[in-house]
């Protein structure tokens, strides 16, 4: 069995497409990186590299003062001193702590095998030539063998209403629950039996015909009338699909492993195979959004950064940087060029998409909000948090100074005793769903604030 690694993975929002909003200028796109040929030797060395070391010697966490993930930190060394001796492997710190005998032995908890060890070496005899490429592939998986939940435990990391609001999917563990959000206390119509390990993330189509789920290295595809699986994606997948967002024509999903980095996959929704793969976040990505004129693409990560891309080319446009701990959740507003966003440092910021400057800082600063979701029609921002509270933002103004209370009017929503997690509204924000670590769902009035019977 194979649990999510943090509660704290936020709900898939949903998008749709609009009217293009208009563009300010915006800085020139980082190019996303091409895939080219590697020598054998350099690419086996920088493989081990990335795959065994990289983790701990990285920027943001590098042990020693070493950071391994790029040339430059590589050859500026660590706080032993320089780490490579080009042409002269046995001289070369880097190569003499990953013996057996090594002082300090790295990796600490175990010993890299022969033929790890001797493609470092070649590569070191070789002059240590370096390939930024190899660092940016996700890294080489072994099989898992998934087993069964235990009983009892099913936690709802994602759950989302349908576009025309009719039906709420709550991912519970394993499966996919549908129940009617049209009648009283939302009764459950009926259940997908969709993983074996939990369910991490989900999406509906733009035409509510079929629900995406993303799981540990898979995505599946769900028919909503009969339940039945309509086709999956299993290869080329690294870690847990913790976010999907979709255009209709493109499907996008978030392939993370912690502390080893997020990777965004860039999918035809036609034949369901993965056209592009680049690396967005030094850690697990918690968060994909895409604006509702299709024209960008947000990730937040683990690192404490929100960035934005160019969704068919994967090219960078900007990184947001201001959180000090885990970002958790982006959203962009589907009416104004801005986008939100919410970390472990228990702020909610918004965003001017194309400055980058900060307009507001929302909430109270005494709980982390793990999950935000902006209502399709833009007027009003869903908040939950892991201690049960939540908020719901509107008229939303750019801070002035004031108090961030004088920045929007603000409903709370009544509070639960619950580790909420993920979060999702109707279109105009009137029912506010959230699920919780321990398994349970709550359902808010988003005018009054008024927890609402669930079954």
């Amino acid at each position: 069995m194979r649990l999510p690694l943090s509660f704290l993975i936020p709900a898939l929002l949903s998008f749709f497409p609009g009217d293009v909003l208009a563009q300010a200028p915006t800085p020139a796109p980082t190019p996303a990186p091409a895939v080219t040929e590697t020598h054998p030797t350099t690419a086996a060395a920088l493989e081990v590299l990335r795959d065994e070391c990289v983790a701990c010697h990285r920027t943001g966490k590098s042990k020693g003062g070493l950071k391994l993930g790029t040339e430059h930190g590589i050859q500026a060394g660590g706080e032993s001193g320089p780490v490579l001796m080009p042409g002269k492997a046995t001289e070369s710190l880097l190569f003499s702590v990953l013996s057996k005998e090594g002082d300090p032995h790295m990796p600490p908890k175990k010993q890299l095998t022969a033929p790890q060890i001797a493609a470092v070496r070649a590569w070191l005899e070789a002059g240590a030539p370096w390939d930024a490429a190899v660092m940016e592939r996700p890294p080489r998986v072994k099989p898992v063998k998934l087993r069964p939940l235990p009983t009892g435990v099913k936690p709802v990391f994602a759950l989302s209403f349908s576009p025309d609001g009719s039906t709420l999917a709550v991912a519970r563990g394993g499966n996919v629950e549908l129940h009617d959000a049209m009648a009283e206390r939302f009764p459950l119509k009926s259940t997908i039996l969709a993983e074996v390990d939990t369910v991490a993330s989900l999406l509906w189509s733009h035409d509510g015909n079929t629900i995406v789920t993303g799981g540990f290295r898979q995505i599946r595809f769900w028919n909503v009338a009969d339940g039945k699986t309509t086709g999956a994606i299993t290869e080329g997948l690294s870690g847990d699909v913790t976010a999907l967002c979709t255009n209709g024509g493109t499907l996008w999903a978030a392939d993370s492993l912690a502390s080893r980095g997020g990777f965004i996959h860039r999918i035809a929704a036609e034949n369901r195979k993965i056209l592009q793969t680049w690396k967005a976040h030094e850690d697990s990505i918690y968060g994909l959004a895409l604006s509702k004129d299709g024209l960008w693409l947000a990730s937040a990560g683990a690192d404490r950064l929100m960035r934005r891309w160019e969704p068919l080319s994967g090219a960078l446009v900007g990184t947001y940087e201001g959180h000090t701990n885990q970002v958790l959740s982006v959203v962009f507003d589907p009416l104004n060029p801005r986008v939100a966003t919410t970390g472990a440092d228990r702020e909610i910021k918004i965003w001017d998409r194309d400055s980058r400057e900060q307009d507001a800082v929302l909430g109270d600063k005494k709980q982390v909000t793990s999950a935000l979701h902006w209502s399709a029609d833009g007027t009003r921002l869903a908040s939950v948090t892991d201690r049960g509270g939540g908020s719901v933002f509107s008229a939303i103004q750019k801070h002035t100074g004031a108090q961030s209370s004088e920045t929007a009017k603000i409903q709370k929503l009544d509070k639960v005793n619950a580790v909420l997690q993920c979060v999702s509204c109707n279109k105009d924000g009137t029912r506010i769903a959230a699920g919780a670590a321990d398994g349970r769902v709550f359902i808010w009035n988003g005018t009054d604030g008024k927890l609402m019977p669930f079954e």
